[in-house]
C-alpha cells in the first residue's frame, strides 16, 4: 500500500487528490474540523503539537498494520499542528482501495486508534478573545533555545526552573489521614499541634530524694509522708518537715526544693543534712511549654523525637499525609535481572533498585514491573494490573522517553489518562523528561539511564512527592566548589553529580566523575547535584554556585537538616 504521511503548521487544502497508487477503485476521505466549543465553552482555536518522527513513524505502523486484515491501495494523512482557528480542518485521512467496504473499515479502524496509538497531543484550547498566533510565537529565542530544543516542538521545552515550577503548580497535596502514632513514622503532620496542658502540668522532682520548704533552714526534719512518682498527694508542709519523694513525683506544694538523698542521713522518721545544694532538683510547670504553645508545626516530617512529642502531649491520631501509592514500570527487551549475566547487548536492571531506594525517603506503597517493549503487549501487561494501575498516586516509566522506534512511554502515559504537560527540559543529564498529570495522579516517563534516573528524581520526582506529601519542595541552596570542575561547553545546565561536605559549618562541593548518563560509578558517591550554567568549560575551586541536595530535605547524616532550612532560597 502507498503512503503519504505530513505534519504541517500550514492550512490544509480544501481539495486533496488521492495519491497516484490509488487512482482506481473507492476514495474515502474524512476531515477533522475544529469546532467553536471544547468542555461546552465557546473557543477560537486549539493548539496541537507532536513528536514527528515518531508521529510519522506509528502513523504509518497502524496503517500497514491494518492493511494486512483490510487490504487497500494508498493512503494519505495530513495533521496540522500548532494554533488552529474554528472552522479549519486539523487532520485530514483519505484512503483509497478496490472495494468500499475494505477502504471504509480501514478508515474507521484508523481514526479508532489514531489518538491512543500516535503522539500527537491535542495541547490547549484557545478561549474566545485571546490571541493565539500571538500567545504561540516566543519572542526571539536564544540560540541556546534554539539548538536545544533540536527536533522537539517549542511547546515541548522547558528550563530546569520551568520545569520545576511547573511540577509545584500542577501537583496538590492529597487529602490527609488520621492515623496512630505507631503508623505515622514518616509521615508529613497536616496540622499543627498545641499544647493541652502545661509540660509539665506540675512541678515534679528530678530526684530519689526528700522535698521541703525552700528557705526551711533546720536541722533534722519529720518525714511527714512518701510520695512515688505516679502518686499525688497535695499538702502544705511546715518548717521541720519533709516528704520522701521520688524521681518525677508531683511535690506536695508549692515553694519547695528536693535535697537528694545522698545528702541526708536518716534514722527512722528523721533525717538530718550533710550537704546542702544551690539547685533546688526540680521541674517547674511549664517549664517546657506553656498549654496553648505549638509543640509540632504542620508541614514536618514525623521522626521518633517528634512523635514522643505528639504522645506526651495526647495526641494519639495526628492528621498526616496519606502512604503513596507509586507504580513503577521499566521498560527495554536488553534489560535483564541483576543476578543474571548479561549476554551481548543486555544490561542488569539497576533503575529498579534505584527508583525503590530513592523512595524510601517517602512514606509509601511501591508496585514494580518490566514492560515489553511492544506498545500493545505493553497495554495488555497493563490491562492484567489494573487495580495496581488505577489506585497509583504516582506512576513513574522507566525509559522509552525518547524518539527512538521502540519509545513508547509518551503515548503509554496518554493512553492510561494523562495529559502531557511537558516532554523536554533543557538540563543534562535527563533532558527527555516527560510530565502528565490526571486529576491528582502525577506521571513522569524518565529517560532510561541511570544517572538521567538520579538527576529527574531529585529535581523532578522529589518535587511532586513532596507536594503530594504536604511539606515543602526541594530547592536550591549556595555552596563553594571544594576542587576544580572540568566540563566541556553544553547548550544545557548541567547537574553534576557531587559528593557534599560540611566544613566549619559552610557546605562544600566536590564534583565527581562520569562518563555518560549510563555511568553508574559516581552514584556510590553522590548526595548533590551542583547546577553548572550553560556553556561552562571550566569552574575553580571556590566558585560559589547552586547545588541540590540529592537525598530530599537533609535526610542523609553528612547533612543536618537545620542548617539547609536556614539557607535562603537564591534569587
Amino acid at each position: 500500500m502507498e503512503i503519504e504521511i505530513q505534519l504541517t503548521s500550514s492550512p490544509i487544502a480544501g481539495k486533496i487528490l488521492p495519491p497516484a497508487g490509488g487512482a482506481a477503485g473507492a476514495w474515502l476521505e474524512f476531515r477533522g474540523v475544529v469546532r467553536g466549543e471544547e468542555n461546552g465553552q465557546p473557543i477560537a482555536a486549539l493548539e496541537y503539537e507532536a513528536y514527528p518522527e515518531m508521529a510519522e513513524r506509528e502513523i504509518r505502523r497502524l496503517l500497514e498494520t491494518l492493511a494486512v486484515k483490510h487490504p487497500c491501495l494508498a493512503a494519505r494523512v495530513i495533521h496540522r499542528v500548532g494554533i488552529i482557528p474554528v472552522g479549519e480542518t486539523a487532520i485530514f485521512v483519505g484512503v483509497a482501495g478496490k472495494h468500499r467496504g475494505e477502504t471504509l473499515a480501514l478508515l474507521t479502524r484508523f481514526m479508532d486508534q489514531l489518538k491512543q496509538d500516535v503522539p500527537i497531543w491535542k495541547r490547549r484550547a484557545v478561549p474566545v478573545g485571546a490571541r493565539p498566533y500571538a500567545e504561540h510565537q516566543p519572542q526571539q529565542p536564544s540560540n541556546v533555545q534554539r539548538a536545544a530544543a533540536g527536533s522537539a516542538t517549542p511547546a515541548a521545552l522547558r528550563s530546569l526552573d520551568e520545569a520545576m515550577a511547573e511540577i509545584h503548580s500542577r501537583c496538590q497535596p492529597l487529602p490527609p489521614v488520621r492515623v496512630s502514632l505507631a503508623a505515622a513514622f514518616g509521615r508529613v503532620l497536616r496540622e499543627t499541634v498545641y499544647a493541652p496542658e502545661d509540660l509539665p502540668a506540675n512541678d515534679r522532682s528530678t530526684r530519689d530524694g526528700y522535698a521541703i520548704l525552700a528557705d526551711d533552714t533546720s536541722e533534722s526534719f519529720q518525714i511527714v509522708d512518701t510520695i512515688h512518682a505516679a502518686g499525688w498527694k497535695p499538702r502544705l508542709l511546715q518548717p521541720g518537715e519533709t516528704v520522701r519523694v521520688a524521681t518525677g513525683a508531683v511535690l506536695p506544694c508549692d515553694g519547695v526544693r528536693v535535697v537528694m538523698q545522698e545528702n541526708v542521713d536518716r534514722h527512722g522518721d528523721q533525717i538530718q543534712i550533710t550537704k546542702r545544694e544551690a539547685g533546688l532538683n526540680l521541674r517547674k510547670r511549664g517549664e517546657d511549654v506553656k498549654a496553648g504553645q505549638p509543640l509540632v508545626e504542620a508541614g514536618v516530617r514525623l521522626d521518633a523525637g517528634k512523635l514522643a512529642l505528639l504522645a506526651t502531649a495526647g495526641c494519639a491520631h495526628p492528621l498526616v499525609g496519606p502512604r503513596l501509592r507509586v507504580a513503577h514500570f521499566t521498560t527495554g527487551d536488553e534489560i535483564i535481572s541483576p543476578d543474571q549475566t548479561p549476554k551481548p547487548g543486555q544490561i542488569r536492571d539497576s533503575n529498579s533498585i534505584l527508583i525503590r531506594g530513592l523512595l524510601q525517603h517517602w512514606p509509601c506503597e511501591i508496585f514494580q514491573t518490566h514492560l515489553p517493549e511492544d506498545f500493545e503487549r505493553a497495554k495488555s501487561e497493563i490491562g492484567n494490573r489494573k487495580l495496581e494501575i488505577d489506585r497509583a498516586d504516582l506512576i513513574l516509566v522507566s525509559g522509552g522517553a525518547s524518539v527512538g522506534d521502540k519509545d513508547f512511554t509518551r503515548p503509554l502515559l496518554e493512553w492510561l489518562g494523562f495529559d502531557i504537560v511537558f516532554a523536554q527540559v533543557n538540563v543534562r543529564p535527563g533532558k527527555p523528561l516527560i510530565f502528565g498529570v490526571s486529576g491528582t495522579r502525577v506521571a513522569f516517563g524518565l529517560p532510561g539511564n541511570p544517572l538521567s534516573h538520579f538527576v529527574c528524581f531529585h529535581f523532578a520526582v522529589a518535587t511532586a512527592l513532596a507536594r503530594l506529601n504536604g511539606e515543602a519542595a526541594p530547592k536550591f541552596l549556595r555552596g563553594r566548589l571544594a576542587t576544580k570542575l572540568d566540563d566541556a561547553a553544553c547548550l544545557r545546565e548541567t547537574l553534576w553529580p557531587a559528593r557534599l561536605e560540611w566544613n566549619d559549618g559552610s557546605p562544600r562541593l566536590h564534583p565527581l566523575a562520569w562518563a555518560s548518563s549510563g555511568d553508574v560509578t559516581s552514584l556510590a558517591s553522590a548526595n548533590a547535584l551542583v547546577r553548572v550554567p550553560v556553556n561552562c568549560v571550566a569552574l575553580d575551586a571556590g566558585a560559589e554556585l547552586e547545588f541540590l541536595p540529592a537525598a530530599a530535605f537533609g535526610l542523609w547524616p553528612d547533612v543536618p537538616s537545620h542548617r539547609l532550612d536556614a539557607t535562603p532560597q537564591p534569587a
